[in-house]
C-alpha cells in the first residue's frame, strides 16, 4: 500500500510514525508547501519519499491524507478530488469541518472522501514535533459519515483501531459546534491570558519566579502556531462567537460577585466550575 502524506507537520508526520510502527510493506510519499519540513521528515524517517508537487502527492497513492491549514484544505480539497481514479481515498484532519464539507456537497467522487479529525495534539508544531505515540488511546471523529462509500469508512476505522484509536462519528456541523465549546475556546483564553500578563509585567524574571504550575499549564496552548490557529478561528466563527459570548458571560458574573463581595456567590460559582472533575477523572 502507498500512502501520501500533504502536510509533514506535528499530525501528518505522527500519524505517518504510527502507521509505518504498526503497519509493514508500507510505503510513505510526503509533500508540504515548507521545503524545510521535507527534509526534515526524510531525515527522520516520517517518509520514505518525497513529492515535487501537490498533484504527484496525490496521483501516486491508494490513500491520501491531508493535515494542512483548514483554509488550504478548503481551497485545494476540490480539484484534489477532480484527480482520484475509483479506488483512491482522500481523508482530511482539519480542525473544523463543515465549510470543508460545504465545498465538496455535490463532488462527483465525495463518495470517496472522509472528514476526519484525531482529538490530538500538542502545542508544539513541525515534523521535529512528530511522535508515533501522539495516537495512543485518542478518539478520531469522522464526519458527515454517510456521504462516504461504507468500505472506506470500515476500512478506516480499522486502520483507527489498529494504531490504538477510538472513532467517533457526528455531523460536520455538530463538529465544529462542539469542538468550539471544548477546543478552540480553550486555545483563546490561553493566548488571552499569556497577552494579560505579558502587558502587565515588564520583568520576564518575575513573571518565571512567580508563576506556579497554574500558570503554565493554562498557558501551554499559547505555544501554539498562530498560521495553523488563525484559519481555525475563522472558519468556525459562528461557533466560536458563540462560545465566546458564554464564556465572557461567565467570567463577567464572577467579576461582579467579587467586586460585591459575594463570598458565598463566589463559593457557588467555584462549586459548579468544579464539577467538571466529575466528568474528567
Amino acid at each position: 500500500m502507498k500512502i501520501s502524506i500533504i502536510g509533514l507537520g506535528l499530525i501528518g508526520g505522527s500519524y505517518a510514525l504510527a502507521l509505518k510502527k504498526r503497519l509493514e510493506g508500507l510505503t510513505i510519499c510526503g509533500w508540504d508547501l515548507n521545503k524545510e519540513h521535507v527534509v526534515q521528515a526524510l531525515e527522520k524517517g516520517i517518509i520514505d519519499e518525497q513529492c515535487s508537487t501537490l498533484e504527484e502527492a496525490i496521483d501516486r497513492s491508494d490513500w491520501i491524507f491531508v493535515a494542512i491549514p483548514v483554509d488550504a484544505i478548503e481551497k485545494n480539497i476540490a480539484a484534489m478530488m477532480d484527480r482520484l481514479t475509483d479506488e483512491q481515498l482522500v481523508i482530511d484532519f482539519g480542525s473544523t469541518k463543515s465549510t470543508i464539507c460545504e465545498v465538496l456537497q455535490g463532488h462527483p467522487k465525495r463518495a470517496q472522501f472522509i472528514a476526519a479529525h484525531p482529538i490530538a495534539g500538542t502545542e508544539y508544531s513541525g515534523p521535529g514535533a512528530a511522535f508515533a505515540e501522539l495516537f495512543d488511546d485518542k478518539v478520531m471523529i469522522v464526519c458527515d459519515q454517510e456521504m462516504t462509500e461504507k468500505r472506506f469508512i470500515e476500512r478506516f476505522r480499522k486502520q483507527c483501531k489498529m494504531l490504538g484509536m477510538s472513532t467517533s462519528y457526528m455531523s460536520s456541523s455538530d463538529h465544529d459546534v462542539h469542538l468550539a465549546y471544548v477546543s478552540h475556546l480553550s486555545h483563546v483564553i490561553s493566548f488571552g491570558l499569556s497577552r494579560t500578563v505579558l502587558e502587565k509585567e515588564e520583568s520576564e524574571r518575575d513573571i518565571l519566579d512567580l508563576a506556579g504550575s497554574g500558570f503554565e499549564s493554562t498557558v501551554r496552548l499559547a505555544k501554539s502556531s498562530p498560521e495553523m490557529w488563525t484559519p481555525i478561528f475563522m472558519k468556525n466563527k459562528n461557533a466560536m462567537v458563540e462560545a465566546l459570548t458564554s464564556y465572557i458571560e461567565q467570567v463577567t458574573t464572577f467579576k461582579e460577585l467579587l467586586s460585591v463581595e459575594d463570598e458565598k456567590g463566589i463559593q457557588e460559582f467555584l462549586k459548579k466550575g468544579r464539577e467538571i472533575r466529575k466528568i474528567l477523572e
